[in-house]
């Protein structure tokens, strides 16, 4: 999830109480009641209280958990056996990455109905996960199979190939830990590419191909287009590009923003090895 939208989720909780306040005082206006302003502003402020407190200790709504090194994965329902292999194949990937620190817990919610995780993620249901590292660092994750080790996009599809179950929580347990390491206001201040793009790095299991890449960059192929895409394979390549090519460190990649256009400019500049 691009994580510069993040300040939204909190007007999206005051969005989800306003609702649940008109129809309140819709039913109270037909009753001839009045209501008081104080009233109102009080509701208000409990219904986005409550939605950020349970953003922040969702465990009531998930009975379930399972942990594997640093990530417990949670659930409403009982985890399968393959739940394991799967936590422990998301771990090894995080655990690739310099900022893991296997003292520092990380809490992953499988939410099982679109229902669930909009009400988590009111203001982008069809994401296939997010990191609420603003707010204490939990990760959601959409509708999901355990068996297939997918996650089920809008409209009920399977979203297929590498962005599987273990990727989504993979990309955003990396958000939540990066914020950790480096701190949440200077995590914020960092371009997208820098946020998605190690996210990427950290969550696929498998070499960038630099000339693949920098022919779509080229090419300016729709792939290359987070907006229109959904897909962060522009980022991912920066970014690898700025950690194996000049050999920056991870410390260093994430120690302010980039400017993304200058990178890509060096990218294309390079003739292939």
């Amino acid at each position: 999830m691009l994580t510069e939208r993040w300040g939204w989720q909190a007007l999206a909780g005051i969005a989800a109480s306003s609702a649940l306040l008109d129809a309140w005082m819709a039913e109270r206006s037909a009753r001839g009641i009045a209501v008081a302003p104080w009233r109102v502003g009080l509701v208000v402020l409990l219904g986005l209280a409550g939605w950020l407190l349970l953003g922040l200790y969702p465990e009531p709504l998930f009975a379930h958990q399972l942990r594997r090194g640093s990530v417990v994965l949670h659930a409403r329902v009982p985890l399968e056996a393959k739940a394991g292999s799967l936590l422990e194949e998301a771990v090894r990937r995080l655990a690739r990455s310099p900022l893991y620190d296997p003292k520092a817990v990380h809490h992953v919610y499988l939410c099982d109905t679109p229902e669930l995780f909009a009400f988590f993620e009111p203001l982008h249901p069809n994401v296939g996960g997010v990191a609420r590292w603003p707010f204490g660092g939990n990760v959601f994750i959409r509708p999901f199979d355990l068996e297939r080790g997918t996650v089920i996009g809008k409209a009920g599809k399977e979203k297929t190939g590498e962005r599987n179950l273990v990727y989504f929580i993979a990309h955003e347990v990396t958000h939540a830990m990066t914020a950790d390491a480096i701190g949440r206001f200077r995590y914020a201040q960092l371009a997208a590419f820098q946020v998605e793009g190690y996210a990427d790095y950290v969550a696929f299991a498998r070499a960038v191909d630099f000339a693949a890449g920098r022919a779509a960059l080229a090419r300016e192929d729709p792939e290359m287009n987070a907006r229109r895409s959904g897909l962060y394979r522009r980022h991912e390549l920066l970014v690898a590009w700025l950690l194996e090519r000049r050999g920056l460190s991870a410390a260093q990649l994430l120690s302010g923003p980039l400017d993304a256009r200058a990178v890509e400019r060096e990218v294309l500049a390079t003739a292939s090895p």
